[in-house]
């Protein structure tokens, strides 16, 4: 948990794994997908105009982008279509302490998904090839020292969020 000692400043490092290994060669930035809940517009009597309403628990498409500085087998380890990707984030926050000097906190984020695109990337002399997998994820976990933040299981029925069940309602019903 973080205290209100802790001004969060920045990723210290962090290492990217496939099915548990340490993966090598990934580029130094990942950009985590973007999670969108999927809406429908609402209008009528009592709304002055229109308004996007979430669907609770129905998600968009989220994407995970992993850039290569060359090809290697690394990045072709995602591409069979045949196998779920399963990549692991683990990063080290650094976080300043009020009451003197830094801590770490630990970021790990897990997905699941399958590939959905190869882009080989670039060849120029001197230069990272910038080569980049993308997957389509169907799960998606966000936690910090332990706590989780948020959890996406598409194929599962699951969405928390801070370790609540936020389908629980929708789930009694059904």
């Amino acid at each position: 948990m973080i205290s209100n000692n802790y001004i969060p400043e920045k990723i210290n490092d962090y290492n990217v794994y496939l099915d548990g290994t340490k993966m090598i060669g990934v580029a130094a930035s990942a950009t985590l997908p973007e999670v969108n809940m999927k809406t429908s517009t609402v209008s009528g009597v009592g709304v002055n105009g229109e308004l996007d309403s979430p669907t609770i628990g129905q998600f968009e498409s989220m994407e995970q982008e992993i850039q290569f500085n060359t090809l290697y087998s690394s990045a072709m380890d995602m591409l069979n279509p045949l196998s779920v990707v399963n990549l692991t984030f683990r990063a080290a926050q650094q976080v300043y302490d009020k009451t003197g000097g830094y801590a770490f906190k630990g970021l790990r984020v897990v997905e699941m998904g399958r590939v959905k695109k190869l882009n080989p990337g670039k060849v120029e002399k001197g230069e990272a090839m910038e080569a980049t997998v993308t997957i389509e994820l169907t799960y998606l976990m966000i936690e910090v020292d332990g706590n989780q933040l948020l959890e996406v299981d598409k194929l599962n029925g699951v969405y928390k969020v801070n370790g609540v069940d936020m389908l629980a309602g929708v789930k009694s019903l059904i």
